[in-house]
C-alpha cells in the first residue's frame, strides 16, 4: 500500500469517526432542549461548542480530502471527494458523468 493511499484511507476514517461523535454532540444539543435547558446556559453552550469543534475539524478534514484526485480501477474516470453536510459523511464521487457503479479507488 503506497504512503498516498495509507494517508486518504487514515483521513477517511478520522472524518467517519468525527461524523460519528457530532452526530452524538447534536442528540446531546436535542437532549438538552427536552430537558428544558436554554440556550444561554452554561452546559447548553458548552454542548454546542463541543459541536462547533467537531463539526470544524470534520471541515478541515474534508477540505483535505477535497484537493484529492483519483482515478476509478473500474472505468478509469476521474474521482473527486464530495463533502457531507454538517455531520453526514462525505465520499468519492465520479466528477464525469458516471457509469452505474460506485467509484473503485
Amino acid at each position: 500500500m503506497s504512503s498516498q493511499v495509507h494517508k486518504r484511507e487514515v483521513l477517511e476514517r478520522a472524518m467517519a469517526a468525527l461524523c460519528v461523535e457530532a452526530k452524538k454532540a447534536y442528540g446531546l444539543v436535542e437532549e438538552l432542549y427536552g430537558e428544558g435547558i436554554r440556550d444561554g446556559d452554561q452546559l447548553m453552550l458548552a454542548a454546542k461548542q463541543l459541536r462547533l469543534e467537531l463539526l470544524q475539524a470534520k471541515a478541515d478534514l474534508e477540505r483535505e480530502l477535497s484537493t484529492w484526485i483519483a482515478d476509478c480501477r473500474e472505468c478509469y474516470r476521474r474521482v473527486h471527494w464530495v463533502a457531507g453536510i454538517a455531520a453526514e459523511p462525505g465520499h468519492w464521487a465520479h466528477a464525469e458523468p458516471a457509469p452505474n457503479h460506485p467509484p473503485i479507488l
